[in-house]
């Protein structure tokens, strides 16, 4: 028996003994910060960008970086590893997931992996100071949830439009009822940085109201808009991110509105530039 408790203590020494070897995980520097940021970019593709600021005299390898907010159904994760520099920041772009709209309370944070320059690595978990951007990603993702189950919204499959004649192109956007219970308003109908609207008259209006209700007894709405060159800049085609991308302004029986954007398929987009071009006189 003393042979067997003697065995045992020699284990439990080696173990402790082992255990004290383990570097302890490394604290994050003071200065170093986290923030998000969203572009015109990221919207069109549902993402998010981790900015990571290193205000410390080395530089730090950010492993992975997730944000993690209850907004969303899961965490959004950068998973390559990143050198920061000294003095400079790095900007991490994650790919949303789809939202939460429930009623928990907000807690949005940022989870960073890292390695320090001696080769010692921790975790931190950073609380957001300003979550404006992502405030304004899941007021959209959630109207467009609740939108999405009073009805399907849709643009065209062609526009029409004639070449040479100098006139506005009409494109229409549909709102299909999917035969749930609530009602769906679209209040107005919105230019884009690409394509401004004209009346019916023929006057360039930046909104124009429709007040177009679809709901389970209804048949399909129909927006039609009528639509210029909001300028003729021979480079606004090429820079071009989001001018095919057409805002509504909506509200549902629910009480929550907003704006909600509609895309438009490929061949529809190349058609409204060749459009631009042909109005603008561009070659």
């Amino acid at each position: 028996m003393q042979r067997v408790w003697a065995g045992i203590s020699a284990a439990l020494l080696a173990a402790l003994v082992l255990s004290g070897c383990s570097p302890a995980p490394a604290a994050l520097p003071e200065g170093v910060t986290v923030s998000v940021f969203q572009s015109r970019f990221d919207r069109g593709l549902h993402q998010i960008e981790i900015k990571v600021s290193n205000d410390t005299n080395a530089a730090i390898t950010v492993t992975s970086a997730a944000l993690d907010s209850t907004r969303f159904a899961e965490p959004a994760v950068w998973d390559r590893p990143q050198r920061v520099p000294s003095g400079a920041a790095r900007d991490l772009r994650v790919q949303l997931g789809e939202p939460a709209c429930g009623t928990e309370p907000a807690r949005d944070e940022v989870q960073l992996e890292f390695v320090l320059e001696d080769g010692s690595s921790g975790t931190a978990r950073l609380p957001l100071a300003d979550v404006t951007p992502i405030d304004s990603v899941n007021d959209e993702d959630c109207l467009g949830v609740e939108v999405a189950a009073i009805a399907t919204l849709t643009a065209g499959d062609t526009v029409q439009w004639t070449a040479g004649a100098h006139e506005p192109a009409v494109l229409d956007l549909t709102a299909t009822p999917t035969g749930a219970d609530g009602t769906l308003t679209i209040v107005e109908s919105k230019a884009t940085v690409l394509l401004g609207l004209v009346d019916e008259a023929g006057n360039a209006v930046y909104e124009h109201a429709e007040q177009i209700v679809v709901d389970a007894g209804s048949g399909p709405g129909v927006v039609r808009l009528r639509l210029v060159p909001a300028r003729c800049d021979p480079h606004a085609v090429a820079e071009d991110k989001r001018g095919t991308f057409f805002p509504l302004e909506v509200k549902t029986s629910t009480g929550r509105s907003g704006q909600l954007y509609v895309p438009v398929s490929d061949a529809v987009r190349a058609s409204l530039y060749d459009f631009f071009g042909d109005y603008c006189g561009l070659p």
